[in-house]
């Protein structure tokens, strides 16, 4: 069956959204797409977090174009929201620096400081462990820099 040009016009306007949605869980613009392929009988959406195109979000498929763009849609509505996964990209690095220090032999009492405020932090942006087992916190698989990936 041939596809409609409001079929298209829907399908178009649905991936701009996406990118948009990129946009503003990331703070990065995509350069690469989201762009939508279909081969073999099968829709692919691979979404690119910035300019490098090296390391897709992740690439959501489907047997239709609007079951790709549900999937892709799902996952970026549960992606955190920019001011978290920038909070999470700190902590990252802040527990990267106590890593680096400890392996080149820094005494611990340099590092301590550091610690108590990665602790700190952290006891913060966790839900409480009931929480988390009730279903209560949100669950991403999403790393919030490129190289984190999904392929539902």
């Amino acid at each position: 069956m041939p596809t409609t040009h409001d079929e298209v016009k829907a399908i178009t306007e649905r991936l701009y959204a996406l990118g948009a949605g990129i946009l503003a869980k990331t703070g990065q613009q995509s350069f690469y797409g989201p762009f939508l392929t279909i081969k073999d009988r099968l829709c692919e959406i691979a979404i690119y977090p910035n300019d490098t195109g090296i390391t897709a979000i992740g690439v959501f498929k489907g047997d239709t174009p609007c079951a790709a763009l549900d999937a892709a849609e799902a996952y970026i509505a549960a992606m955190p929201n920019l001011a978290t996964a920038q909070l999470h990209a700190h902590m990252r690095l802040m527990a990267a620096c106590l890593d680096k220090g400890r392996a080149s032999g820094i005494p611990e009492a340099y590092l301590a400081p550091l610690a108590a405020t990665v602790a700190a932090i952290s006891a913060n942006l966790l839900p409480s462990p009931a929480k988390r087992h009730s279903g209560g916190g949100m669950v991403s698989d999403w790393k919030g820099s490129p190289g984190g990936s999904a392929q539902p």
